[in-house]
């Protein structure tokens, strides 16, 4: 498995013509949309992307993602874990052909267009932010207000506090 997919463009039709695989480790730090909704982007997402098609004639991409990247808790806003694991499988549509009617009651596949320059990176990256909770949360966190209310309601309540005395 090659350590390298920056800058990788395809052309995706020759691609699934071809029955392409790409087989890649792609750095969280090298994915500059994703990295604003972690906490930290050391590691690693595992990427496989294959092309083939189907006996109709049409182009598929099939994109398979795993990994664990450390998103930020919406409640206590420390790191928390996400077990990602994708399998996308995307019809390409070639430039006058027609959009598949039928996507709105499958949910199985998407349809994109067939682009001669096709950035992997985009792609990926996509896919993984669309995959992502919209709130991300630990199952059990306190927020910070209520570590917080501990120390009173305010940061004058502890002044107001040595007033008295």
């Amino acid at each position: 498995m090659s350590d390298s997919i920056a800058g990788t463009v395809i052309d995706g039709l020759e691609f699934a013509r071809s029955g392409g695989v790409l087989d890649r480790r792609v750095a969280l730090a090298g994915l500059p949309r994703l990295a604003d909704v972690l906490t930290t982007t050391d590691g690693f997402l595992s990427v496989r992307l294959e092309g083939w098609r189907d006996e109709q004639g049409k182009s598929w991409l099939q994109l398979d993602v795993t990994g664990e990247p450390v998103l930020c808790c919406q409640r206590c806003l420390g790191g928390v874990e996400f077990s990602l694991s994708i399998h996308s499988c995307l019809q390409l549509i070639a430039p006058g052909e027609d959009w598949p009617d039928d996507d709105l009651e499958d949910d199985s596949t998407d349809a994109i267009a067939a682009e001669g320059e096709l950035n992997v990176l985009s792609l990926i990256e996509d896919e993984v932010l669309l995959a992502l909770p919209i709130a991300p949360r630990h199952e059990h966190c306190e927020s910070p207000l209520a570590n917080a209310s501990e120390h009173g309601s305010s940061p004058f309540s502890a002044l107001a506090a040595l007033k008295k005395h």
